[in-house]
């Protein structure tokens, strides 16, 4: 970079646009120094699978010539901008990490990358995740493990495991993710990023693997609880992440015509009032367990009401359960029968303490009356935490059982791992997933904040509202970051 700066080790998206519209700084001396990051780090972190030099070098050459010829720049005009590799872009190989897909060049972009390429990002390359977005760690059977910036011995959590790591070592500000039990919450919380998902329907899925694409067989099967958002450094870039990707496309025909997602009318400046809700019925480690039990403190002392209290009626274990018999149900469908007749098989051989394992298996093998109680079941629990949400301006959670732990090749039919947190042994998903899916089940916007770092590692909140109320959660979530501490480079990549 010309000037006297960091380069990207500590700028968030919409601190460089505004400098890129200003003229201090150029968006092609900003994309050389994300890919000279890129350069250095991405072989160590594996963050991104296929970079475009060339297509980033155009566009932010496009950029830097309206920028000289007086045309106004889009919002994210020359900020580096990665995507999830389950969002089709146009001309550049989107693989889902599936064999199938391993050279499929789509000819249009997914809605969500169409909206960030019109709002002037430079797309720098295409983030990795584990097959189909089918798991909370990131492991690719086509480009291997992906490394946590903070420990590359540990996991940067799944399935936008890529997206985190990019944006936290700064070869992208932002990054588009999806989210249908974790997969934005959970590695945003790891890697020490912020991370946002919308309530669900809210930014279309059209072009978001799965499903598959119709000349691969596609067949949407998954109609609830997946929700689609970004990951980025603050705030402000959720808010603009968010505000540009949502709203009806006209081809994904449950995005309902809600009026515009920019932001409303802020909180006025009094007290919020916060419930904290960190007993779901799961143990926490000590790290999660420390930074949990520090936010009572800081919370007060800025003024703001708390209340350690479960929303009333809602029952974390039943939660569970409902996403279990939903999710197995529909993404049962999605399964080549071979698939589906071998979890089916293995549905009486799992332990007894795999709850939500055990309901997915027998989601899988429901018929349509005991699919439908499982429907009424999450319509009653929605109404309960929404009940909830209208006397709090949001619930305060942790985003899971335990900071990130070791990373390792775990392919689908793997037989995963029993994590032992706080001297306790908890299955896989209890123990990855167990406390994002209560909110998947209730489709729930959830803003994820940087907690802290806590013996060397990251740290997050989950910050949940009420459904379509993403500009008041926001505005929560703005309040609560700088008492947070907010987005901190992680030391193995210049911070």
């Amino acid at each position: 970079m010309t000037m006297n700066c960091p380069g990207l080790s500590t700028f968030d998206a919409s601190t460089l646009a505004a400098m890129i519209r200003s003229g201090k700084i150029s968006a092609g001396e900003v994309l050389e120094d994300a890919l000279a990051r890129i350069g250095r780090f991405n072989p160590h972190l594996n963050a991104l699978v296929t970079v475009d030099a060339a297509g980033a070098r155009a566009m932010a050459c496009r950029v830097d010539q309206d920028r000289r010829e007086g045309r106004p720049l889009p919002p994210l005009a020359g900020v580096p901008l990665s995507i999830k590799d389950a969002f089709a872009t146009r001309g550049l190989r989107t693989t889902a990490s599936h064999r199938p897909l391993a050279d499929y060049l789509p000819d249009r972009d997914a809605t969500v990358v169409a909206r960030l390429r019109a709002a002037g990002g430079v797309i720098v390359g295409k983030s990795n995740l584990p097959e189909l977005a089918g798991a909370p760690h990131c492991w690719s059977p086509l480009f291997g493990l992906t490394r946590n910036p903070w420990d590359p011995e540990l996991t940067p959590g799944g399935s936008s495991g890529g997206a985190a790591v990019a944006v936290a070592a700064g070869f992208s500000l932002l990054d588009a993710g999806s989210d249908l039990a974790g997969s934005i919450r959970i590695p945003a919380a790891y890697c020490g990023v912020a991370g946002f998902k919308a309530t669900e329907n809210r930014i279309p899925r059209t072009g978001h693997i799965p499903h598959l694409p119709v000349r691969f067989g596609g067949a949407r099967s998954v109609r609830h609880m997946l929700s689609l958002g970004v990951l980025a450094r603050s705030v402000a870039d959720l808010r603009l992440g968010y505000a540009l990707l949502a709203g009806p496309d006209g081809e994904d025909m449950e995005v309902p015509p809600l009026a515009s997602a920019k932001p409303g009318a802020p909180l006025p400046e009094k007290p919020l009032r916060l419930a904290l809700w960190t007993d779901l019925g799961l143990p926490l480690c000590p790290r999660t367990r420390a930074a949990m039990d520090a936010l009572p403190a800081v919370l007060r002392a800025a003024g703001h009401e708390l209340c350690c209290t479960a929303p009333p009626g809602l029952d974390p274990e039943a939660l569970r359960e409902i996403f279990g018999l939903v999710g197995g149900a529909e993404i049962g469908l999605g399964l080549p029968a071979w698939q589906r007749a071998l979890v089916l098989a293995a549905g009486p051989l799992l332990p007894a303490t795999g709850r939500m394992l055990r309901a997915v298996a027998r989601g899988m093998r429901c018929d349509l009356h005991g699919y439908n109680r499982a429907l009424n079941r999450r319509e009653e629990a929605i109404a309960t935490l929404e009940a909830f949400l209208g006397e709090v301006d949001a619930v305060l959670c942790p985003v899971a059982t335990c900071v990130a732990y070791p990373g390792r090749p775990m392919g689908p039919w793997a037989r995963p791992p029993v994590m032992e947190v706080a001297g306790q042994r908890l299955p896989y998903l209890e123990a990855s997933i167990g406390l994002t899916v209560p909110f998947s089940v209730t489709g729930s916007p959830v803003a994820v904040l940087p907690a802290g770092v806590v013996d060397g590692l990251p740290v997050g909140v989950q910050v949940v509202g009420r459904r379509w109320g993403e500009a008041a959660l926001l505005d929560v979530a703005a309040r609560l970051e700088p008492l947070l501490g907010g987005f901190r480079p992680p030391p193995l990549c210049g911070g």
